[in-house]
Parts: C-alpha cells; sequence; structure tokens
C-alpha cells in the first residue's frame, strides 16, 4: 500500500509541474512585445524615476524623456506598494539576464531582468501600460473559468 501511496503523489507532483510551467509559458508569451523596440542592457544608467505597471514589469525613466520597460522573469508582490526601487547595476549599465529589481522594503527578494524594451514616447508608454493592465483582467477570467461554482 504505501509503493501506491509513494507513486500517487509522484504522480501529482509531476501534474503540479507541468501545470506551472504551462502557466510561466504563457505568461511569457503574454509578456513579450515584437511592437517594442528590445534592448539587451541600458548604458550609462541612471534612474529618474520609475512606475510599476503590475508585479512582472516595471517602467523606469533614465536620461531625459528616456523610458524603459523592464520585464521581470518572476513577480515582486511588493511593487504596487513600493515607496522605491532597487536595481543592480555594474559601472552604470543594467543588463537583461544578469540585473535584478527588488524594494527597499524586501531587498532580498530580487526578480532577475528578463527583457528590457526602448519606449519611444509618452503614447507608447500609455499603450504598453494599458495592454499589461488588460492581462490582469484576462488572468482573472481564466481563474473564474477554473473555480467550482
Amino acid at each position: 500500500m504505501k509503493l501506491w501511496n509513494i507513486l500517487v503523489l509522484g504522480f501529482a507532483i509531476f501534474l503540479a509541474g507541468c501545470a506551472s510551467s504551462e502557466a510561466s509559458k504563457e505568461r511569457a508569451a503574454m509578456y513579450t512585445f515584437p511592437e517594442l523596440e528590445q534592448v539587451n542592457s541600458i548604458d550609462n544608467f541612471r534612474m529618474d524615476g520609475w512606475e510599476n505597471v503590475d508585479k512582472y514589469t516595471v517602467i523606469v525613466n533614465s536620461r531625459p524623456r528616456q523610458s524603459y520597460l523592464l520585464v521581470l522573469s518572476g513577480g515582486l508582490n511588493t511593487l504596487k506598494f513600493a515607496q522605491g526601487l532597487l536595481i543592480t547595476s555594474t559601472l552604470g549599465k543594467v543588463e537583461v539576464g544578469f540585473d535584478s529589481v527588488s524594494t527597499p522594503q524586501e531587498p532580498m527578494q530580487k526578480s532577475q531582468i528578463k527583457r528590457i524594451y526602448r519606449l519611444k514616447d509618452k503614447a507608447e508608454k500609455e499603450a504598453i501600460k494599458q495592454k499589461i493592465i488588460g492581462f490582469a483582467d484576462v488572468d482573472e477570467k481564466e481563474a473564474d473559468k477554473s473555480s467550482p461554482e
């Protein structure tokens, strides 16, 4: 009987792993923006301001009138209420896959920067914010479908 319990438990863990990897694949596809200019790094980075869009994205302002969308590898729940933003960099350069984002409230909870997009102007910035905000609506609808009535 113990072997049967171990097999059932192993199968349940396997299914949970598949479901979570499928969800992360879907999220990765949602947070890809082919209409934007993707860059691998921000040179001479000096943050002049920032705003969170959701727990997976943040827009940082650098230099006069230059904004970047940072897509994070994992969600930071503290972004929504953060009073500040911490971004790692080396000699003023922020790189995809190397640097990370955290908040002063939870500095040890870091999320690696997965992608960086340069935003041309305010119109592009607002359009991408609205698109990302729409993702939350899709997530809520999917959760409603899967919940038992």
